[in-house]
């Protein structure tokens, strides 16, 4: 087929447009109005811009709904990861809470062990054998803080730590002064004889008036004597320096400790001697044996305690640990 636009009519508005197939058909005319022409090719033009500015807009809105996407993704990973920062943070909060409580639990349980340690403390007997002392312990009454259900709140625990710190350093202070107390009390005990003053052995003759052995007739026994095998071991009563260590025409062999604070005691009628003059001697360490020796009967230990230079009875010094058990 064969197109010409060669002809033009006599109106300006209007393209004539002959189409023939070949140069022996026959000619068809077609007039186009030349406002229709420039109205389709503008419209065509129209379309295809719009359809590029759409492809565009489409394109630019896909990858803004792409970037949206990631966005929305990273906020959720985002959430996501803080969610669970949130999560091992509240579990560690836990954690710590239950390890506050099961502190405070173990706080409160040992104030209330050192309360009945105290109290039983109280109740010791500081009083040396026959003497009175006005020296005491004791402390504040504390109000303890009362058991809690394991759901104890943040706030609880709080209260009750602050209560207990509170507490802890008037108790600690009234334990202290008792604990020195009681190491003042043992240091002081161990210069008073307050020992059996022989490995075993029985009272035979107590302290005061008796029926002398020899001659039957009333007189002053100024100690105990003790009964037992000969060797068996003596003990020094208390902490001393050996002050004598000698032989006597009554005593036989005796030996003398002086306490240093007021105690001085005695061992006569000795087998055997086994410290010397100025020794220095720890309560319960083994001084001799016992014997028979001097004005004696028979093997005994006779043994006694001067307070302040004057004889007193040993009987409630050797018996002091047990009065102590009775107590």
């Amino acid at each position: 087929m064969k197109k010409q636009v060669h002809k033009k009519t006599s109106n300006s508005q209007y393209w004539t447009i002959l189409l023939s197939s070949d140069t022996r058909s026959s000619m068809k005319q077609f007039r186009i109005r030349k406002k229709l022409f420039y109205a389709a090719g503008g419209l065509t033009i129209a379309i295809i811009s719009m359809l590029f500015i759409g492809g565009f807009l489409i394109y630019g809105l896909q990858e803004e709904r792409e970037s949206l996407h990631q966005d929305i993704s990273d906020i959720e990973h985002e959430t996501e990861e803080k969610i669970t920062r949130k999560d091992e943070q509240i579990e560690d909060l836990n954690r710590e809470n239950e390890q506050v409580y099961e502190e405070a639990h173990q706080v409160r349980k040992a104030i209330e062990e050192f309360q009945l340690l105290e109290e039983n403390l109280e109740d010791v007997n500081l009083e040396l054998p026959s003497e009175t002392s006005d020296e005491g312990s004791g402390g504040p009454s504390l109000e303890l803080v009362s058991d809690k259900a394991s759901a104890m709140t943040e706030k609880d625990i709080r209260d009750d730590l602050h209560v207990l710190q509170e507490q802890l350093p008037i108790l600690i202070e009234s334990f202290e002064e008792t604990v020195d107390a009681i190491i003042s009390y043992e240091e002081k005990m161990q210069a008073v004889p307050t020992i059996f003053p022989a490995a075993e052995g029985r009272i035979s003759s107590q302290f005061g008036e008796r029926s002398d052995p020899f001659t039957g007739q009333t007189s002053f026994h100024s100690g105990l004597d003790i009964a037992a095998p000969r060797g068996t071991e003596i003990y020094a009563a208390a902490d001393g320096i050996v002050e004598t260590v000698s032989k006597h025409s009554g005593y036989g062999n005796k030996i003398i400790i002086d306490h240093g604070n007021q105690y001085e005691t005695l061992y006569a009628h000795l087998h055997t001697m086994d410290v010397e003059p100025g020794d220095k001697v720890e309560k319960g360490d083994v001084i001799g044996g016992m014997g028979t020796t001097g004005r004696s009967t028979g093997v005994h230990l006779h043994y006694e305690v001067f307070q302040h230079d004057a004889h007193v009875d040993p009987y409630p010094y050797i018996t002091f640990h047990e009065q102590e058990e009775e107590n």
